[in-house]
């Protein structure tokens, strides 16, 4: 059960996607209930997207019906859904002898949801944290109703997943969550999704041509959702200053434009801010584009970044397994990205990537304009990565197997109760 899943493109939903996916591959049923997209922001929607869908990789979707109500009571739909979404869940449960039910997200409006079916149908339920609640962008009613539900749903689960070390201690701490009883699944990254298809790419790229992307330009490149917590708005004013500010360097400044690929909510001010900026001409906002498109989309780029700021959460000790990153090098990119908690793991500063000290924007700009300036050094980092990414075992497939030991392991305890 997940909030989040294809159309919308993000972290969240590569997860879900890769779970459901090899727990199919290695012979499981899978059930996946998610939110309508319509309901989503940092979706790529062209069409309706079906209610029930066998997908291509062997699992079943069902996704539950859109309440579009007016403006300023959207809260509603959370009350909507929950019990919506308990419901179709016990139905699938009870119709296809479900044994345990995987709950993705923070756990509070999913959580909620599952939790509920759990309950009614005697089910087991293992919660996959992807992240604490506390997202600034909600406002007091919104914070607080979550923070309840989510504490709500924690003090009835025994079994948790995380993505990094880091989520697991925050969690533990904010959460009075036992150690014990939470497991660490680390983000990957699916190596046979990023490679390009040499017959394909001209019709991809093509795609983007009324956007001003084409070959040939030197882009900076930063793909994610549009929030200031990705630190979108340092890039932007880093780029700045290399257009506006530097006049000796060794590149052509003519050539360089800053891609900004992904949707999201605080994309207007991030708009507003390269337009005071003055640098509007030279800045491409994408919007959502569809998962299949966004390897064809950083084979383009120069350098890559993930410039993300101080936090409560980056701050934390081996906290971060942000999915750009392992795409990033995946792709044999040169990364600049900001030396926050857990970074360490995939960005071996001046060997697979560049590190800076987060928020320091001068710091950024000057990473940069050295990777810029400097092509031979820009080459070895990019082979480094290349190569890193594929040796150190960072697939998707050993990430998921961690996942289904406590899977099994949840099953066997419930049985023996």
């Amino acid at each position: 059960m997940a909030r989040w899943f294809f159309p919308h493109v993000g972290g969240a939903t590569i997860r879900v996607y890769n779970i459901a996916k090899y727990l199919t591959e290695f012979g499981y049923e899978v059930h996946l209930l998610t939110h309508n997209p319509k309901s989503i922001e940092q979706c790529n929607l062209n069409e309706e997207a079906p209610l029930y869908e066998k997908h291509p990789d062997g699992f079943y979707v069902y996704r539950l019906p859109y309440y579009d109500l007016p403006a300023g009571k959207n809260i509603f739909n959370w009350a909507a859904s929950i019990p919506v979404m308990a419901k179709k869940a016990i139905e699938i449960i009870n119709e296809n002898d479900i044994d345990i039910i995987l709950s993705h997200n923070p756990p509070y409006l999913v959580g909620t949801a599952s939790l509920i079916a759990s309950r009614r149908t005697k089910k087991p339920m293992v919660i996959n944290v992807h992240d604490v609640w506390g997202a600034e962008h909600y406002g007091f009613v919104k914070y607080r109703i979550g923070d309840f539900l989510q504490k709500f749903c924690v003090n009835r689960t025994k079994n948790f997943v995380t993505a990094s070390e880091g989520l697991k201690k925050i969690f533990s701490q904010e959460l009075n969550v036992k150690q014990d009883n939470i497991f660490v699944a680390p983000n990957a990254i699916n190596l046979e999704h990023f490679k390009i298809d040499n017959d394909k790419f001209d019709s991809v790229i093509k795609k983007y041509e009324k956007l001003g992307i084409k070959k040939g330009v030197d882009y900076i490149f930063f793909v994610g959702i549009m929030r200031k917590w990705a630190g979108i708005n340092f890039l932007i004013e880093s780029f700045a200053k290399i257009i506006n500010e530097n006049k000796n360097l060794r590149f052509n400044k003519d050539n360089l434009k800053l891609l900004l690929v992904g949707g999201g909510g605080d994309k207007p001010e991030f708009e507003k801010l390269a337009s005071d900026l003055k640098i509007s001409d030279k800045v491409i906002f994408t919007d959502s584009v569809p998962y299949e498109d966004v390897p064809y989309l950083i084979s383009i780029a120069t350098v890559t970044c993930a410039p993300f700021p101080s936090s409560r959460v980056t701050d934390n000790e081996k906290l971060m397994s942000p999915h750009k990153v392992l795409e990033y090098l995946a792709m044999g990119k040169p990364t600049v990205a900001s030396a926050v908690g857990g970074m360490e793991n995939y960005i071996k500063d001046n060997e697979t990537g560049i590190l800076f000290e987060p928020d320091n924007l001068d710091e950024l700009t000057e990473k940069i304009i050295y990777l810029l300036e400097n092509p031979k050094i820009r080459n070895k980092i990019s082979e480094n990565a290349y190569k890193y990414i594929r040796s150190g075992g960072f697939e998707w497939k050993n990430s998921v197997k961690i996942v289904e030991s406590i899977l099994l392991k949840t099953v066997a305890e419930s049985k023996n109760e």
